[in-house]
């Protein structure tokens, strides 16, 4: 499969269809667009990071490439929630 630069669709656009995009937007509906078809390319990383005393931390320099999609905790802090009484009042 031959992969082309994604902005090509930009010129493609213009070329043929007299239509101009902002940047902004071509990327946004191509993301959209990739993420309906199934178009995509993924990797998946695990990795650990301690929280600094400032509540931040430092990701792993591949994780910038990509972004970052999911974060969990390695505790279960959650509380039961419910509509009744438990005490049977």
């Amino acid at each position: 499969m031959i992969k082309q630069d994604f902005h090509y669709i930009a010129v493609l656009l213009d070329m043929l269809y007299g239509i101009e995009l902002d940047d902004e937007d071509l990327e946004e509906m191509g993301l959209l667009a990739w993420g309906l078809i199934g178009n995509r390319e993924t990797r998946l990383y695990r990795t650990r990071v301690c929280i600094g005393p400032d509540l931040s931390v430092t990701l792993p320099c591949n994780a910038v490439e990509g972004g970052v999609e999911l974060v969990t905790a390695s505790y279960e802090d959650w509380s039961r929630v419910t509509n009744y009484s438990e005490l049977g009042d």
